[in-house]
């Protein structure tokens, strides 16, 4: 049924229902929430799980592999794909932004310059902790963990350990 009707109309039921069900029981919900996720999403992969209050915009251009998992009050946001891998551990109140405002005209102001895509790529296996930030143009390593508060503005390689603001390699896996 939710395939046959207009995009817009299947993102407001879809937002209705996900927003009048964190009354049920916690089991119940996250099915209901992941189905109407992969139903929105351009990809979810099987076993993955978005927890509530989380906040996707721009829903078409993300992507999550199987057995993922997407914390509390995380927001990920972007004109660019957002790309998230296999057994990846997303935890709470963390923010991905693929996308930057245009600045380079002195005589336009910024909020009308308009939006750059910024695609972020998490490989497979990583862990991100709680209240990271991952900018744009990114990409994080297979099997990577990013410490908590850590704000990523560059490449992590595979199986790196990174922390800090700005996220820099303190040691490899």
């Amino acid at each position: 049924m939710l395939n046959e009707m207009p995009n817009k109309l299947k993102r407001q039921i879809i937002i209705f229902i996900l927003g009048t069900i964190k009354y049920l029981p916690f089991h119940p919900i996250m099915k209901i929430r992941n189905i109407c996720y992969r139903a929105i999403l351009k990809k979810m992969g099987k076993d993955s799980n978005i927890s509530d209050a989380v906040t996707i915009v721009n829903t078409s251009s993300v992507s999550i592999g199987q057995l993922s998992s997407i914390h509390e009050y995380s927001y990920f946001a972007g004109e660019g794909e957002i790309v998230i891998g296999d057994y990846v551990a997303i935890a709470n109140n963390c923010t991905i932004i693929s996308e930057s405002h245009n600045f380079d005209d002195k005589n336009v102001p910024i909020k009308l310059q308009g939006l750059s895509p910024q695609p972020v790529t998490i490989g497979n296996d990583v862990w991100i902790g709680s209240k990271v930030t991952i900018l744009g143009n990114v990409k994080i390593g297979n099997g990577a963990i990013i410490g908590a508060g850590s704000v990523v503005t560059r490449d992590i390689p595979e199986y790196a350990i990174a922390v800090g603001v700005p996220c820099k390699v303190i040691k490899y896996r």
